[in-house]
């Protein structure tokens, strides 16, 4: 009874890991004049390491594409302090062509960044400011989850359609749950030694 017990505990453990996410609306469209921004607190930024990864999800205002001079999407993550420093360290996405900015396709919906250190510390005493242009900020979304590890890959229908909706989570349980099991058959092997 106490490795089945162990091992639930274990599976318990890798559950809660994979959960450890969490979401702050944004809410706020930033038109394409510069003038609009978004402020985010520091207290979002307490629990967040330069391991963590930040997601800002948004809606690109696809007309911009017939405007001349405004054909373009971007975004702008700054220090909320004076002067409002520009981030242009964040791993993960590319600099626009000005470097002033981080560039996003129209096709898009979100973007995906890590924060170095020095920045870190900046923003989780004043908070972040985000000013863009063609887009509408929805919600910002921390993970701290640990890199699943690979998984073989049984599936053949990679296309998801009627008969396959596979929208991912399925996938990220399925890890979790191997390596829960995998933890879970680890502490049991080691209490028989």
């Amino acid at each position: 009874m106490k490795k089945f017990v162990s091992v639930i505990t274990a599976a318990a453990a890798m559950t809660a890991l994979s959960v450890s996410a969490s979401a702050y609306t944004l809410d706020t469209d930033l038109g394409f004049g510069w003038s609009a921004n978004k402020t985010i607190p520091a207290e979002e930024f307490e629990n967040v390491t330069t391991d963590s990864t930040v997601t800002i999800t948004y809606e690109t205002n696809a007309a911009l594409a017939a405007m001349p001079n405004q054909d373009y999407w971007c975004i702008k993550t700054m220090i909320n302090d004076e002067g409002w420093p520009f981030i242009d360290d964040l791993i993960g996405p590319e600099l626009s062509e000005s470097k002033d900015s981080y560039s996003l396709d129209v096709e898009s919906s979100s973007i995906s960044f890590k924060i170095p250190a020095e920045a870190l510390e900046h923003l989780q005493i004043a908070g972040m400011a985000i000013m863009g242009h063609g887009i509408k900020l929805l919600e910002m979304t921390v993970s701290n989850d640990a890199p699943a590890t690979p998984a073989a890959d049984t599936t053949t229908d990679k296309i998801p359609s009627a008969a396959n909706p596979d929208s991912g989570v399925e996938s990220v349980a399925v890890v979790a749950g191997a390596a829960a099991l995998a933890l879970g058959a680890m502490i049991v092997t080691k209490k028989r030694k």
